[in-house]
């Protein structure tokens, strides 16, 4: 891969309760990264309440690449959570920007470690440099791309799909009644319009496609050319609650940058995200959720786990 020779990448991100996913996370990235010459680690640590601190602390005494900062408690200074996040990702950038020449790296890989990377590995993430008209790739999911809150595209997305759902939820009435046939009838309404914003957008990508131009999106996994990172970060320019990413993004593409989703860069299958793109999921989480009886049993925590082992 001649476009990797004498090529550096930092892997940054940000981290909060990833206690059981963080070192399986990091080795996949190792794996997948192992065509770079040089490979270093910066993570975020900001709310955790489990053992993050501690295999955050292991993995900095094994691997000489790796570093985190934590941020401790934000929750009460920042209590939305996307302010927060975009709080911790200003925190790297502003790290990625003290870095000297020589330690500056060629690519920065953004990447989410709570277990939404399950099938990135080394073929999919260097299909992202056969070639090289771009400053982000932006990864691909076989089951429905996901992150449509971070996504904007002419056609596909254009604006922020929490927008579009609030303004047709609220043309919709509350039942008056407590009858169960008007509870289903608002549940099934809300439905349908939550479909339309968000779940229908979750389209399929055949890794086959041509690389597809955006302006904005994520997916739990992006490469950068670093000079993006130089330049730009997640700061908001306007009093709205979007994404981070679209922030950093719509900052970029005024200098004519490129953002392609590379559909054979494949980060995960079946998700916890797209398998909302089916009604019956949808339904089934739903019930569980609302009922006390069944989310606090322990048949619902072995489901839980049988859930995460298979990355759902």
């Amino acid at each position: 891969m001649p476009l990797l020779e004498n090529k550096s990448i930092l892997v940054v991100g940000t981290v909060r309760n990833v206690e059981k996913s963080i070192i399986k996370e990091i080795d996949k990235c190792i794996k997948s990264l192992v065509k770079f010459e040089d490979l270093k680690f910066y993570l975020v640590e900001s709310d955790s309440t489990d053992n993050t601190l501690i295999n955050l602390e292991l993995l900095k005494k094994k691997l000489p690449n790796f570093a985190f900062s934590s941020l401790g408690i934000l929750e009460n200074q920042i209590p939305d959570r996307l302010e927060r996040i975009r709080y911790c990702r200003n925190f790297y950038i502003q790290y990625i920007r003290t870095l000297s020449e020589v330690n500056m790296p060629t690519y920065i890989f953004v990447v989410d470690l709570d277990g939404i990377n399950s099938a990135l590995n080394s073929k999919s993430l260097l299909s992202c440099f056969v070639r090289d008209d771009w400053d982000v790739v932006v990864a691909n999911q076989t089951f429905g791309y996901y992150d449509i809150l971070a996504l904007r595209h002419p056609i596909w997305q254009k604006n922020d799909w929490t927008e579009e759902y609030a303004k047709e939820k609220i043309k919709v009435k509350p039942p008056k009644s407590k009858f169960w046939f008007y509870k289903i009838q608002y549940y099934l309404a809300l439905d349908k319009i939550k479909n339309r914003a968000l779940y229908s957008k979750m389209i399929r990508i055949n890794k086959d496609n041509l690389w597809i131009e955006i302006e904005s999106g994520f997916g739990g996994a992006a490469i950068y050319k670093t000079e993006v990172l130089l330049k730009h970060d997640y700061s908001k320019e306007f009093e709205t609650m979007e994404s981070e990413h679209v922030s950093l993004h719509r900052k970029l593409l005024r200098n004519n940058g490129k953002i392609f989703i590379n559909p054979k860069f494949i980060n995960s299958h079946l998700n916890t995200y797209n398998l909302n793109r089916y009604f019956i999921i949808r339904l089934v989480r739903n019930f569980i959720w609302s009922n006390k009886c069944i989310y606090q049993s322990k048949s619902y925590e072995l489901l839980r786990s049988l859930l995460k082992k298979l990355h759902l």
